[in-house]
Parts: structure tokens; sequence; C-alpha cells
């Protein structure tokens, strides 16, 4: 018996599809949803194929190309070519695969897994103009605020926590009501870095918008690339997992939000080496003060 479709579960089509998946009209997200399903046959595909495929029209194809940040459908075609020469014969097994019966090796790889998934996908959503413009604007600012609520408050604590080792002004309150305020005392001087995995998250995009209404600059690390918080900030910095299930979405994000900040941290750390290794230097001599 013939093997069927092989569905996509790695690679830069499908990390650009997913970060792109919610703003996607429905007719768009068919399309997208075909060549996730059955990718090695939509290689021989022009736009008219998967339009009838997908039961919308050639032209709706190529606007959903586009807005998964590709070129077009070519272009999306050729990345296509290059995934799939790049996957394995063991294809990622998503976490919501996982049962009661599933043995503990396979739930520790499957874990892993995806978190090392979400790693690699964001080397592709993330956009490197974006991110310069964000290392610029930390680097060259005064006063830095740092917020992330729910899930996302560990990242946010972490990266404030970061900037701080070298040397920037930060802040990071737990409370809504103080990052509220936080940002309203913010300025032209200023930066928010808001970090949030839907990108909608009220608290956090209600921080967002004071800050930028105080001529602060505005960084989203997120999940999806259109969203409130990304269409919102100066510098979308796009970062998310592929479908690892209602439960681990989020929790795999959350390891690519790290890695960008750890991204921002070394780009700031390279900006001004003299000043940042005698902030580090500081770091290592408070820490040895706190070690047994």
């Amino acid at each position: 018996m013939a093997a069927g479709p092989v569905p996509l579960t790695s690679g830069a089509v499908l990390a650009k599809i997913q970060a792109a998946a919610p703003s996607l009209v429905p007719s768009a997200r068919r399309a997208m949803e075909v060549i996730i399903a059955d990718p090695e046959a939509v290689i021989g595909y022009a736009a008219a194929d998967l339009a009838a495929r997908a039961d919308t029209a050639a032209s709706t194809v190529v606007r959903a190309c586009q807005q998964a940040g590709f070129k077009g459908f070519q272009d999306l075609k050729l990345a296509l070519v290059r995934d799939l020469a790049l996957r394995g014969s063991d294809q990622l097994v998503f976490a919501d695969q996982l049962t009661g019966e599933s043995a503990p090796g396979e739930v520790l790889r499957t874990i892993l897994g995806t978190g090392s998934r979400a790693l690699a996908d964001a080397v592709t959503t993330v956009d490197p103009t974006a991110f310069a413009g964000a290392l610029d604007a930390l680097h060259t600012r005064d006063r830095v605020l740092v917020v992330g609520n729910g899930q996302s408050s560990s990242p946010a604590h972490d990266a404030a926590y970061r900037l701080q080792v070298l040397g920037l002004s930060t802040t990071a309150p737990t409370d809504a009501i103080a990052q509220h305020l936080a940002a309203w005392q913010l300025n032209e001087n200023g930066v928010c870095v808001a970090v949030s995995h839907t990108g909608a998250t009220r608290e956090t995009l209600l921080v967002a918008e004071t800050a930028k209404s105080r001529g602060a600059y505005v960084v989203a690390v997120t999940s999806f690339q259109r969203s409130p918080l990304a269409d919102l900030a100066d510098a979308p910095l796009v970062g998310g997992s592929t479908r690892q299930g209602f439960r681990l979405e989020a929790t795999a994000s959350r390891l690519a939000h790290l890695a960008i900040m750890d991204a921002l941290f070394v780009g700031l750390a390279l900006k001004d080496p003299g000043r940042s290794t005698a902030y580090l230097d500081a770091m290592a001599d408070v820490t040895a003060d706190h070690t047994m």
C-alpha cells in the first residue's frame, strides 16, 4: 500500500505560516493548510492548482504567501524545497499526540524536541531589521521598562535582570497598575520591552500603548506576526512555536522568547565591550559574595 502525504512538521515555511496564521482570512488559511498537509505535491503546483485544492482564488494564494513573509507563491515553493531536503526520516511528534500510555522516554524526547523546534523556528521568523532597531534603541536610550504577564512574566523578568547586569536603568514591575504607571513615566528617551505569547494580553498591551503615547520606543517579543502588540511595536520580534498542543504552545514559545532576549543581551554587550566587561566583572564579584 502506497504511503500517504507526509505533512510539514518543521522548517521555515511552517514557522512563517504559523506566525501569520491568526491574521489570515479563512480562504487564505485553507491554502496554507493544503501546503502543510501535502508539501511534496505543492512543489509541483501552480498557484491556480493550489487555489483549486483550497477552494479559493489564485490571487488569494499569492496574498497569503506574502502575508506569511514570502515574495509570492514561487518564493514559498523554493523555501519548501529547502525544508523538505533538510528534514530527516524521523518527523516531529506533536505534544498533543502524547497520551497516558506514552513511555517516559517518548515524553522526554517529544517535549525537548518541541523546545528545540521553537528555537530553530525563531531563526526564521525574527526580522533582522527589527532586531537591529531594538538593539539601537536599547543602546542609545536612558530607561528601560520590561513587562510581561501570565506565562510571559518569567521571560520578562529574566530579560530585565540581564539588562541590569549590563548597567541599563531597568524596571520590571509585577503589578499591572505599577506597570501602567511606569509606562506613563517614560518619554522619548525610554524603551518599553513587552513580552506576550499572544500579543493580545490586555494589561501588557495597555502598557505598550501608554509607553508609545509618551514617545518611548516599543519592542515586542511575541509569537505571532500579526497581533495588536506586534502591530503597535516599533520593533516586533516574532518567535513562536509550531503546533504543540493547547497546554504547551505558550511554554515552547517562552523558550524562543528567552533566546531572543539572550540575543539582545549579547548584541548589547558587543556594542560597547569596554563598558559591558566592567559591568560583567562587577556582576561576577557580586555573585562571588553570595556563593558559599
